[in-house]
């Protein structure tokens, strides 16, 4: 009876190290899954050039990564097809991303990474002067990026004089040739997308604030909690040593920069 149960109990310990063995690398193994990165062309936060990733979000992306030892590529799509990976697929990362009641349902956020205000922009010698968002209602037609921080506002808003454009670059060009009194960006992307298209940005001019939106990193549903944490933990290291607040100056300068890292758990 002695040696049967020394049996019992070697095979009792050998099943619980192998079930912790292969329990422990199965975790290690979900946490080492490579997300997809998906940005949008946004310059300076995010744009591409030859084929290559940049901006000031690509950069802090790739920074963090390389501080947890991950490497996976970062693309560049339109906002709106990023968006609708991102909303069906798990282990996409989509950043920088805005929070709204419907995309607490679809992500969870990290961050924030940037904060922006969002007005409306309208040619320096216009004098019309806005001063809430019903005269925005009857004050002419407005020009916005397909999906983009602007687009939402204003609909949420009730407005509905829009020209959706499929880039960014395409409402500044509809702004100075007269087809739209307004263009609706984000204030730290104005000066870099007027460059493109050979606009010195003082001929425009803010009439206009709209909102003033943090922006993040997103998850999509399905990936694990523990990647997510890791990511969280990772920024907010690279802000208590200093990196980011040397990054973010070096892409805008004087700037507000946001302070407190967290996570915003997807509503389940």
């Amino acid at each position: 009876m002695r040696c049967f149960g020394h049996f019992i109990a070697f095979i009792l310990c050998s099943f619980l190290m192998g079930y912790y063995f292969f329990g422990s690398r199965a975790v290690a193994e979900q946490d080492e899954v490579q997300l997809r990165l998906i940005t949008e062309p946004w310059a300076p936060v995010s744009y591409e050039d030859n084929g290559i990733a940049k901006g000031f979000a690509v950069d802090l992306v790739n920074q963090l990564q390389a501080s947890m030892g991950a490497h996976s590529p970062v693309e560049v799509l339109p906002w709106a097809r990023g968006f609708s990976i991102a909303s069906s697929t798990p282990n996409i990362m989509l950043f920088a991303t805005s929070v709204d009641e419907d995309r607490r349902k679809q992500f969870d956020f990290v961050g924030p990474i940037l904060t922006s205000n969002i007005s409306l922009y309208t040619k320096a010698e216009d004098t019309i002067e806005i001063n809430s968002i019903e005269e925005v209602k009857r004050a002419g037609l407005i020009g916005a990026y397909r999906g983009s921080l602007g687009e939402g506002v204003l609909r949420r808003a009730g407005v509905e004089q829009l020209l959706i454009a499929s880039f960014p670059q395409q409402n500044a060009k509809q702004l100075m040739r007269g087809r739209v009194r307004f263009w609706c960006q984000a204030d730290i992307a104005v000066t870099s997308l007027l460059s493109e298209i050979g606009i010195k940005p003082e001929r425009v001019k803010p009439v206009f604030l709209l909102s003033e939106i943090d922006l993040y990193l997103a998850f999509s549903k399905g990936t694990s909690d523990s990647v997510i944490t890791r990511w969280s933990e990772a920024l907010t290291a690279f802000k208590n040593s200093g990196s980011y607040s040397k990054l973010f100056r070096r892409w805008f300068g004087d700037l507000n920069e946001p302070e407190e890292v967290e996570i915003l758990w997807r509503e389940r």
